[in-house]
């Protein structure tokens, strides 16, 4: 069992107060870009929860204790060394309280009320919370800054069991101090790959770097990569067709070489956003009825209206790295803070700002569509109607004139609509209603949409036409 408390960065630098009966934010994950996000909001003057499944504060960079030099003003420094400091520095901000060795495990999320986090772990007890155990967190925002995960391509990496011979990224860097020499293959052709290819060479390994296209490392690394004539090297190759663990070993097989034994392999073929929380915050938002982020959740103005926010390497950012992390941090508590700036300031009372609902209406737009299944249907335009109503959420009482750049352009729907439906042929009226709905509820502020389609001409005594809702209402 870990103690939690004697490992550095994890023990508080000063007591923390007790938790409130709502913070204004909890961040699911206490990696870089939790911790900027966290120093920002209490900086800000707000209450904050830092909820870190791992024993500590910034865990994974605890294994990278080799010397680094892309983080501007700190060369030469490990990334261990600056995580702990990241650590630390949370810990003595007032207003921000830490939750480590906890999970979440479920989320619910309701209009004007915000955010519920149950959590596993240990009791809140534990933080000085007066709240009976197992009692939900409540936050009015939420930021998901969960990280990263190595990729594990079928069927270049074991389903299953994990099988100590086949290694991601993450543990590769944990375990190659200790691999006994041997013959080694890396999958990969990024900055990752090579620099394990030159550092194993260096401890004695048999090393080939096999990437599926041409190497995409910096230039110093390939200017080594090229000192060092005893790695092998295969880049535009196509990778292997299957990557099979055996007791003593790991059989490569692909088309250009056969069958292959190696002691090791690596797949360091890149990251993917880390999805366990973002599953909980979809399942939340679908049982209030309001359609869920894609993934990778990308920053959204629409969900930024729910209290919902993202920073870091959990946004699928294309080149993860601590340094742009901190960044994210920084503008994801930024927009929390003008999230609940209303929220914090004098306000009409609640069931004035529930009327204050603003929604444009388009009606009885007719227009021909490419739609059908019909041969008659496939020959040319068919003509609909269009019947559209786009939920703008709460808006203030009075608006600023003259300035389109302020609201919603009810043009820019209504050519929205044509254009979705002209575009391409349809087969499926209930295939053109999704499409609608999914290109309106990218439009700035919109929360919900309300979309009916008419065929005017499909029989002669009668209309036909499919309604769908999505979002809030």
């Amino acid at each position: 069992m870990i103690d939690a408390d004697a490992l550095p960065g994890s023990k508080p630098d000063l007591p923390q107060a007790p938790l409130p009966a709502i913070l204004d934010a909890a961040i699911i994950g206490g990696g870089p870009a939790g911790c900027s996000a966290a120093s920002w909001l209490a900086q800000l003057g707000l209450s904050v929860a830092v909820i870190e499944r791992g024993p500590r504060l910034c865990g994974s960079l605890q294994a990278l204790t080799y010397d680094q030099d892309w983080l501007l003003g700190q060369p030469g420094e490990s990334l261990a060394a600056v995580g702990d400091r990241y650590a630390s520095h949370v810990r003595a901000l007032p207003g921000a309280h830490v939750l480590v060795h906890r999970s979440t495990r479920h989320l619910d999320w309701q209009p004007e009320l915000g955010w519920q986090i149950h959590l596993d772990g240990e009791t809140l007890a534990a933080t000085g919370a007066d709240l009976p155990e197992r009692q939900p967190l409540r936050a009015r925002a939420l930021v998901l800054a969960t990280g990263f995960t190595p990729r594990h391509p079928a069927p270049l990496y074991p389903a299953g069991p994990r099988h100590g011979r086949v290694m991601d990224a993450i543990e590769l860097t944990a375990s190659r101090d200790n691999l006994p020499p041997g013959r080694l293959l890396l999958l990969g052709g990024g900055d990752n790959a090579i620099e394990n290819a030159l550092f194993l060479q260096a401890r004695g390994h048999d090393v080939t770097i096999w990437s599926r296209s041409d190497w995409r490392a910096q230039t110093h690394l390939l200017q080594q990569l090229d000192a060092r004539p005893g790695i092998r090297r295969r880049p535009a190759q196509a990778l292997p067709t299957a990557v099979t663990p055996q007791a003593d070993g790991v059989q490569v097989s692909s088309k250009a070489y056969g069958d292959e034994a190696f002691d090791h392999v690596a797949v360091l073929l890149g990251y993917e956003p880390e999805p366990s929380a973002w599953l909980l915050v979809s399942d939340a938002l679908q049982r209030a009825g309001v359609t869920a982020p894609s993934q990778p959740f990308r920053d959204e103005p629409r969900f930024g209206v729910l209290g919902l926010f993202v920073a870091g390497d959990a946004s699928g950012r294309q080149h993860p790295c601590v340094q742009t992390a901190l960044g994210d941090g920084v503008v994801a508590a930024k927009q929390v803070e003008a999230f609940l700036r209303p929220l914090r300031e004098a306000q009409p009372p609640l069931a004035l700002r529930r009327n204050n609902r603003q929604v444009i209406h388009i009606t009885g737009l007719r227009f021909g569509a490419n739609l059908g299944v019909l041969d008659f249907e496939r020959e040319g335009p068919q003509p609909i109607q269009v019947d559209a109503e786009v939920n703008l959420g709460a808006q203030t009482i009075v608006s600023r004139d003259a300035d389109i750049g302020h609201v919603l352009d009810y043009r820019r729907v209504r050519l929205i609509i044509i254009d979705e439906c002209t575009a391409e042929h349809t087969d499926l009226l209930e295939a053109l209603l999704g499409k609608l709905c999914t290109r309106l509820m990218k439009l700035p502020g919109v929360v919900g949409v309300r979309i009916k389609v008419t065929k005017l001409e499909i029989f002669p005594d009668c209309q036909v036409a499919i309604s769908a809702e999505c979002g809030q209402w």
